[in-house]
């Protein structure tokens, strides 16, 4: 069993440019290119040559890192005040102020900090409230130094890239998402903590907030970047069927398998696996998925050889998968293990702040795929922006807009072109209500000139008018029969 050096017993800064090491005495010892960062040793025994010197021996230095000492925890946060650190190794227990401590009071003061959390003494349920807390990663002793580095390397890596995507991308977007309003920003925070870790992660919230994206981001920041992505919706597999998509199966398991065919795990091996709607996993299977969770090792439906995949499994629900435990359709050991980082992403009516940037971001990219002229929102329609619920959230917003640019002719889109509202069903109001009659009936004329244009636009044709209008040509029918349109034209 491999044990780790006893001079990890220790906190660890890392920072990017050439640092000169320095005893106990403060006597200077020599200096080291800063090739990727620097690393500060937190010894609470005090510091001196001795534990130096294993150091300049450490893998550390073989991958390029400059080692230098610092021995008090204080001292080590004032060290960290004055410099630009890109990432914190902190042991757990020490004698003056526990890992723990010296991890929130860097979070207070440099909440941007990568942290790497070493014990000797945690369970996974104390690596799960690190991550919630914000840590970077967790890595439990005895570890030996090939997944130190592995995790080291992954971190560094990973900061690179963000800064990399930040530099490349409009300082509003990032990885296709556009925000800046706080409740966004927050958001994006665990993101990046997400990305670095190697726990599973459950993205929670609303139809169309964006859970694709937000997986798609943690995987292109992660250290899996180079792996393969793989999605699957939940609930867009038969039951009957789930644990020949997820595990493969082999020749002759059942009726129509002439042939073996690899799984979704076996497809993502070395990547990452967003598994959309996992409330809707039937009971049955959650037991397998549990196990290649816990241990990465799985059969083929019909096969009787083990597999093994190195899977970062990221999924998401808009259901209350906590309830469904309670009521006994989604087991709570799996609930635990695949909701080891929680990300909940609000609704767009709570980001009122990001509506106008996610509209004009919305807006220049259609423009872009439809290759029309450059087109901009008129002044009163921020304020229609605004006045909207968003029951649909980012993705209806995204649908209006797209809309709108394929059926307005004017260069300055207007709150009646985004149609809003188009499939909301009409508001039963009472007869005595005059006033809300008017009004009502102003908005069911609105619906029907959108209508007419979109099939004028479409040639005639119902179906592409559906599709320009983002509705089913099921439910345009069922509109234009409420609404008394009289289509002309085709319905293909």
């Amino acid at each position: 069993m491999p044990t780790s050096p006893s001079w990890l017993d220790s906190a660890v800064f890392y920072e990017i440019y050439p640092q000169t090491f320095c005893d106990s005495n403060g006597d200077g010892i020599g200096d080291l290119p800063g090739i990727v960062s620097k690393l500060d040793y937190l010894q609470s025994l005090g510091v001196n040559a001795l534990w130096l010197n294993p150091c300049f021996d450490s893998p550390f230095q073989d991958a390029g890192y400059d080692v230098t000492v610092e021995g008090d925890p204080d001292q080590a946060l004032r060290v960290a005040a004055a410099g630009t650190f890109d990432l914190i190794l902190c042991d757990v227990r020490m004698p003056k102020m526990d890992g723990l401590a010296l991890f929130r009071r860097c979070r207070e003061r440099h909440p941007e900090l990568p942290v790497i959390l070493i014990t000797a003494f945690g369970k996974i349920e104390d690596a799960v409230e690190a991550m919630r807390a914000g840590a970077f990663d967790y890595i439990s002793k005895p570890f030996d130094e090939a997944e130190l580095l592995r995790v080291v390397g992954n971190a560094v890596a990973t900061s690179e890239a963000v800064d990399r995507e930040g530099a490349s991308a409009p300082a509003e977007e990032w990885f296709g998402m556009v925000g800046g309003s706080p409740a966004w920003l927050d958001v994006r925070k665990v993101i990046e903590k997400a990305a670095a870790s190697p726990f599973s992660v459950l993205i929670t919230g609303e139809t169309g907030t964006g859970k694709e994206l937000v997986a798609r981001a943690i995987h292109r920041i992660s250290g899996r970047r180079d792996g393969p992505f793989l999605k699957i919706n939940g609930a867009a597999i038969p039951p009957t069927l789930w644990e020949a998509e997820m595990f493969g199966y082999e020749k002759g398991a059942f009726t129509g398998a002439v042939q073996s065919k690899p799984g979704r795990f076996e497809l993502a091996d070395g990547g990452t696996f967003f598994l959309d709607e996992v409330g809707e996993v039937p009971l049955t299977a959650q037991g397998k998925l549990l196990r290649v969770l816990e241990d990465g090792e799985f059969e083929r439906v019909g096969g009787v050889k083990t597999l093994t995949a190195d899977v970062r499994l990221i999924c998401a629900s808009n259901r209350d998968l906590k309830r469904d435990t309670s009521l006994g359709r989604f087991r709570e050991d799996l609930y635990y293990r695949v909701s080891g980082i929680p990300i909940h992403l609000p609704p767009l009516r709570d980001r009122r702040e990001d509506l106008v940037p996610l509209a004009e971001f919305f807006l220049a990219r259609t423009c872009r795929e439809l290759g029309v002229g450059r087109k901009s929102l008129s002044p009163g329609t921020a304020e229609a922006l605004d006045r909207y619920p968003w029951p649909g959230n980012i993705r209806e917003l995204e649908n209006a807009v797209a809309r709108a640019v394929a059926l307005s002719d004017d260069d300055a889109l207007t709150p009646a072109d985004l149609c809003l509202g188009l499939a909301e069903p009409d508001v039963v109001i009472s007869p005595a209500d005059v006033e809300g009659e008017r009004f009502h009936e102003s908005v069911r004329e609105h619906k029907r000139s959108v209508i007419r244009r979109a099939i004028a636009k479409a040639g005639g044709s119902k179906s592409r008018a559906a599709e320009l209008l983002g509705l089913s040509p099921t439910y345009l029918s069922r509109l234009l029969r409420v609404l008394g349109v009289e289509g002309k034209g085709n319905g293909a």
